[in-house]
Parts: C-alpha cells; structure tokens; sequence
C-alpha cells in the first residue's frame, strides 16, 4: 500500500514563475498529510524545467517534447504517480491554507465523494469560478439564442457563475480543472482523461463518467486558493477555437450524435464575427469542429 496520501500534479507551460510561487505555497501551507509533486512540463521555453531542477529537487519532473494539452500531460503523472488520491493544481493557483489536508480529510470522510475542490480566489480575495454545471443542448441554446424567457432552468444555470459566494458546503456537477481533488478509486473506474481534448472540456468529460458510476462531487468551500485565472492561457483568440472544439467534443462524448449538427451551428454562430479579426484562425477552428 501506498505511503503516499495525495500526488499533487501541475502541468506548466511556458509558467516558470507562476510555477515556482505554486509549488512554495504547496510546501508552505501543506501538513498533517504525506504528498508528492509532480510537474509535467509541456516543452515549455522559459527554463522552467531548469528552475525547478535547481529549486525543487524533490519534485518529481516529466519532460515533454512537444505541447501535448492538459489532459494527455496529466495522465503522464497519474500513471505513475502513487498517491491514494490525485490533486490537480493548475500553475496559476497559490494555496491560501491548508487546502490539501482539508480536501484529504474530507474524502477520507466520504467515501461516496469521487472528487472535490475549494474555493477559488483572486488577489482580491474575490470569489472566483470554482465549479460548474454539465453542458446540456439547452442550456447552450438558452446562452447562444438568447431563449432564457422559454427556458428558465437553463437561465438559472447559465446564471450561476460558479463563486460559491455563499461559501456552502454543496454538492457540483464539475469542479473546474485549476483544482480539482480525485479518488484513485473512481480514476481506476472512470478511466483516465480523454486524449481526444487537447485543452478545456476534458475535466468535464471525465467528472462526466465519474458522475455515471454514482459517485459524488463536492465543493468544500473550508479549502481556499488564488487562482490567477489566465495567465497561462495569453492568446484569446486560440484559448476560443479549444474552447469551441472542447464543447463539441464533450457533447458527442457524453450525448451522443443526437443534435450533435445544430450544436455545432450554435458553437459557431458567435464565433462568425470573429473572422474579421482572426481570419485564419477562426475560419481553421470552425472547420476543425465541423469535422468532429
């Protein structure tokens, strides 16, 4: 049996600093519970690698050759790491307390939980998006037509900006990637992330099939950490077209072909006025999705 309690896994693109001030707050805020680091770099060009060979000798470091997204580069970790239970720590996220042991006590408690997160924060100690709801045809309807007055369930979800401002204990559909707190147990079961997403809806998909196995998923609002959301993520335009594709993808994985065509027509709709903008890159991602 493992000795190791939590694995806690960072992918770092290009994020030397916001890499080194995540791993410190690891170290600084975290007892009371035995963990390792592992750091999957996606050939970043910042000397990231370097930094952390210098810096953090106890880190466990994989090194890609190319950019190879979030969930190809986590399952590296997650196949070798040993810990009972996998933390996903995005680059841009400090912990405020000890975010760690809370989140590990907490699903030492419930057994029924497949995963779990915190509250994300901003430098202003401004809640932040911290979970999510499932994607549905309606509620992507509702945003993309505008249809809240017909559809008033999905309004209210597309209302729900996922702050926890309330700071309740309460059970998500999604807790977003930048901190996201899984069972090997359920991992074993649901399987890994799905390499077909090279950047967004893969945490989704996965949290998806855990969903499906009838466990639980948890913000614990006792656990607190900045997240400095976008700072690994510069180019817009780009960050679109893997959101656009990352959508599509999650719908056909989880729903099927049903209104897969007419989905895709209300991914791109808002895209279309883009393409004065960002000509070759929006008209290469809408033909890309169309193409899923």
């Amino acid at each position: 049996m493992s000795s190791i309690d939590v694995s806690i896994i960072l992918v770092s693109y290009n994020t030397s600093e916001l890499t080194r001030n995540c791993i410190k707050s690891i170290y600084e805020q975290t007892t009371g519970v035995n963990f390792d680091i592992w750091v999957v770099d996606n050939n970043s060009a910042d000397n990231s690698c370097e930094m952390i060979k210098s810096e953090f000798s106890n880190v466990h470091l994989i090194e890609n050759k190319q950019n190879l997204g979030f969930g190809r580069a986590n399952n590296a970790a997650i196949s070798q790491a040993q810990g009972k239970y996998i933390f996903l720590l995005n680059t841009d996220t400090v912990l405020i307390n000890n975010a760690v042991k809370i989140l590990f006590d907490f699903m030492e408690n419930n057994p029924q939980a497949g995963a779990c997160g915190g509250n994300l924060y901003d430098k202003d100690n401004k809640n932040v998006h911290s979970y999510g709801h499932f994607l549905t045809f309606k509620t992507k309807m509702a945003r993309t037509l505008k249809l809240g007055f017909f559809l008033k369930k999905e309004k209210m979800v597309n209302q729900d900006k996922g702050h926890n401002e309330e700071n309740l204990l309460k059970e998500v559909d999604i807790i977003i990637g930048a901190d996201l707190f899984l069972r090997r147990e359920a991992l074993n079961k649901a399987g890994l992330f799905d390499e077909d997403f090279f950047l967004y809806f893969e945490e989704s998909e996965l949290q998806y099939r855990v969903h499906k196995l009838n466990y639980k998923i948890y913000i614990v609002p006792q656990a607190k950490i900045y997240h400095f959301e976008g700072k690994s993520t510069k180019n817009r335009a780009v960050t679109r077209t893997h959101k656009m594709a990352g959508e599509v993808l999650f719908f056909k994985k989880c729903y099927g072909t049903k209104n897969l065509g007419f989905f895709k027509l209300l991914c791109t709709l808002p895209n279309l006025p883009r393409l004065f903008i960002h000509p070759k890159i929006i008209s290469k991602s809408i033909y890309n999705v169309w193409k899923i």
